[in-house]
């Protein structure tokens, strides 16, 4: 019996087709990159580069405030150059400038040279996105799409894990060695998604002008309405970053070793699980119920918390430990209903518009999320509670979102099938 869903597990993430692999090997080593980077360049920034934390803290702001601002533009180059020759181009972009932060030597050109990494932030994943609908077809994409997030968290776990000894090395070179091998990973990442074979021209012709499809996306209220509640879905990764510590430090008796083992078993459950959770979600209405259940399991996470205030020790650690799980699942369901909903609604034509209006809704939440959590942290059982009622609200608008979506995917569809 166990060996048999074992074996089921293993065959979620099969891969039969060549480009399937390629971009799964591709993905890896990027997401390895993304480890080194992450784990490694705070310590750059305080002891290599000599930045105060407040530098630090206003320098990423700006960064992240221009990646935010330049997603859009820079995802409709994929309309002129297509979609696999901007990947390839923005992951040699993110490598130049990463060489360049390694030899920051002060504020201005640490602001400058971060802000230009983030540039490629927003647009990577919606050209992955684009690259696995043209390989795997809209039958398999969202189960392929959740083999791609598994495999970013492993090589996520990779470059994490790699990065530690040269963090414990310590010294100027060893921490900028660090930064390099993140733009050694993204050059490497270019060079294997050389080797897809598919069409690489660009998606059409150059027949408007470059903001038609964003006024066509901007009148698409149904559309933007998903991408907004996505947004608020798309709070997981701050509730597992900001919410976690801060209410295991703040709020309980929980030791704080156990943030360490909590993002272990988040990440090991996030491999593990993603396909299964993404496999069989293949129309409007099974992309709807799951961000549904992820406004459902975001909600519980939040409530549960609140006990663990109250409780002795072991009897808190069993809670936050029931509630890395909810988490999970609000995580897991988010993806697999918002990749399904966000290109099944995204017109052929116009399909780098749409993803890129589409993944705002992230960004404003990596934005936003972190100062309104720590609020909310700070508010106690209080916080905990409009924490919830947010999820669920998110939760009830996705329900209408979502029938709206079905409602008129019928209706063009009856149009199309009409003599």
């Amino acid at each position: 019996m166990i060996g048999n869903g074992v074996k089921k597990l293993v065959s979620d993430y099969s891969l039969p087709g060549r480009n399937h692999r390629i971009i799964a090997w591709g993905v890896v080593v990027n997401a390895s990159g993304s480890g080194f980077y992450l784990t490694g360049s705070t310590l750059y920034f305080l002891k290599g580069i000599g930045l105060t934390a407040a530098q630090v803290g206003i320098g990423l702001t700006i960064a992240g405030l221009v990646g935010f601002l330049t997603t859009v533009p820079v995802t409709l180059l994929a309309k002129r150059l297509g979609p696999l020759t901007l990947l390839r181009t923005l992951q040699l972009w993110r490598a130049a400038w990463l060489v360049a932060l390694a030899f920051s030597d002060g504020m201005l050109t640490f602001t400058l040279c971060a802000s230009m990494v983030m540039i490629t932030q927003g647009p990577i994943f919606p050209m992955v996105q684009m690259l696995v609908n043209t390989t795997a077809g809209s039958a398999d994409r969202t189960r392929m799409l959740g083999v791609i997030s598994s495999v970013i968290n492993v090589g996520m776990s990779i470059g994490t894990l790699a990065a530690a000894p040269l963090i414990s090395m310590g010294g100027l070179p060893w921490l900028r060695s660090i930064i390099l091998a993140g733009a050694a990973c993204s050059v490497m990442s270019s060079v294997v998604f050389r080797f897809l074979d598919i069409d690489t021209s660009s998606a059409e012709p150059n027949t408007q002008k470059w903001y038609a499809g964003l006024v066509d996306v901007a009148k698409d209220r149904k559309y933007l309405a998903l991408s907004a509640v996505n947004g608020i879905l798309f709070l997981h990764p701050v509730l597992l970053g900001v919410a976690i510590p801060l209410w295991l430090v703040e709020s309980t008796n929980a030791p704080e070793a156990l943030l360490s083992v909590f993002l272990f078993i988040n990440t090991v459950l996030a491999i593990v699980f993603q396909v299964h959770f993404a496999k069989n979600i293949k129309s409007t209405a099974d992309g709807t119920r799951s961000l549904l259940r992820s406004g459902v399991a975001l909600a519980l996470f939040s409530l549960l918390l609140i006990p663990s205030m109250y409780t002795d020790v072991w009897l808190s650690v069993t809670i936050l430990g029931a509630a890395i799980l909810l988490l999970t699942c609000g995580e897991l369901f988010q993806g697999a209903g918002a990749w399904e909903l966000s290109i099944r609604h995204a017109p052929e034509s116009k399909r780098a518009e749409y993803l890129g209006v589409f993944s705002l809704g992230g960004s404003v939440s990596n934005i936003v999320g972190p100062a309104l959590v720590a609020v909310l942290i700070t508010w106690g059982a209080k916080g905990m509670v409009v924490l919830a009622a947010v999820f669920v609200v998110a939760a009830g608008l996705i329900a209408a979102v979502g029938a709206r979506l079905a409602q008129a995917e019928s209706k063009t569809e009856m149009a199309e099938a009409a003599p």
